[in-house]
């Protein structure tokens, strides 16, 4: 979901200033939202140059002039027609650390175990964190729906960042099993590199495994018995 769709339905509801909307997308929406006064304001900006919101009236309060917008009957179409879109895509992160394990090499796994540590104590700070928001968003009757939306987006945070803790630990099993065993490396230079990894020119790998292949083709044929 877009800031330029979460702007127009927080309009929806009822008209508001720009403040109001940052704040409202915080807390109706969870921390993940916690777009900068900039973000906010050049997409309201980008709104009104298509129409599809409008300034009403300065509105005058404790922070001086404010300017309070509204959705127009072309934002509302519009919003009705990004409901009516059922189109999916599942999109792949792209993990900067999986970047760094695939490039180590033999001679910076342990590098790579020390990024991996980084990753863990960072992550589990902001699950920490995270849980505990979700803890004190408030749950007792009469049920609010913004409190309904925002423990949903913070539980979705939790399982986001839980899921990724367990693939953390599996990266460290993978580059510990790595530095254990002899790996072929992809390098056009041939070396040995820590806890007897060996790194191989890939070419020269494959080579190798062609010959062996070959070579157990060439193998002559035991004769059987009675022939």
């Amino acid at each position: 979901m877009s800031t330029r769709q979460a702007v127009l339905g927080l309009l929806q509801q009822r008209d508001a200033y720009g403040y109001e909307l940052e704040e409202r997308l915080r807390s109706q929406l969870g921390p993940a939202w916690d777009l900068t006064s900039g973000h906010v304001s050049g997409t309201m900006k980008a709104l009104v140059r298509d129409g599809l919101i409008e300034e009403i009236n300065r509105a005058t309060g404790g922070r001086g002039r404010r300017r309070v917008f509204a959705i127009t009957e072309s934002g509302a179409r519009e919003h009705e027609r990004w409901w009516a879109d059922m189109t999916v895509e599942a999109r792949l992160s792209r993990r900067p650390l999986l970047v760094k394990i695939a490039l180590a090499g033999p001679d910076r796994l342990t590098e790579a175990l020390a990024h991996i540590d980084a990753y863990e104590r960072e992550y589990a700070e902001k699950l920490n964190e995270l849980s505990r928001a979700r803890e004190d968003v408030p749950s007792d009757a009469p049920i609010r729906a913004d409190h309904v939306s925002l423990r949903l987006g913070l539980s979705a945070d939790v399982i986001e960042l839980e899921g990724f803790m367990r693939w953390l630990q599996h990266a460290r099993e993978v580059v510990c099993s790595l530095q254990a065993r002899e790996v072929i490396w992809p390098s056009r230079r041939g070396r040995s590199g820590p806890a007897g990894v060996v790194e191989r020119d890939r070419d020269a790998a494959r080579a190798e495994m062609f010959a062996r292949m070959a070579a157990r083709h060439l193998e002559p044929v035991p004769e059987q018995e009675g022939e």
